[in-house]
């Protein structure tokens, strides 16, 4: 199973591009903190800078109404992939292909129980479709099947 989901600010604005053939894709990191205690007791905080890349319309949306520090809740997959420089190294990334993106989420505090997260969903004009997606499935991909024929079968 490769599924990913994270909650944090945006570092900074998204930035959209477009492939050759026109296809918008928006690449923006989340800063995500996270704590716990060490062995010697004492309580421990770090920062970790996640890579998001999103396609299509959810590109579109992204960059559209997204900003730095915005605090966003982030599905998806996580994807490691390479390329060259210019001076000919191989660099790999590894990121976050999101498939559903919900702006400005905060917590419902309720006494003894686990926070539920609350998304505000009125920015982006729409509820998330059935099966979890914000508009960022390709046509004709069955809602929760990757859509790849060479995915090993078990």
């Amino acid at each position: 199973m490769n599924s990913v989901q994270i909650i944090g600010n945006l570092t900074r604005d998204p930035e959209v591009r477009y492939t050759k053939t026109g296809k918008p894709v928006a690449s923006f990191t989340v800063a995500v903190n996270r704590s716990w205690v060490s062995v010697q007791g004492e309580k421990r905080e770090s920062t970790d800078f996640i890579p998001v890349v999103a396609w299509g319309k959810l590109a579109e949306l992204v960059g559209n109404r997204l900003k730095k520090g915005t605090r966003t809740f982030v599905e998806g997959r996580f994807q490691t992939r390479s390329y060259e420089t210019q001076e000919g190294e191989k660099r790999y990334i590894t990121e976050v292909v999101a498939n559903l993106v919900a702006p400005n989420v905060d917590y419902d505090k309720q006494p003894s129980a686990a926070p539920e997260p609350r998304a505000d969903y009125s920015q982006f004009g729409a509820q998330p479709q059935a099966g979890g997606n914000f508009g960022n499935q390709p046509s004709g991909q069955v809602f929760g099947g990757s859509g790849n024929d060479d995915d090993i079968p078990f």
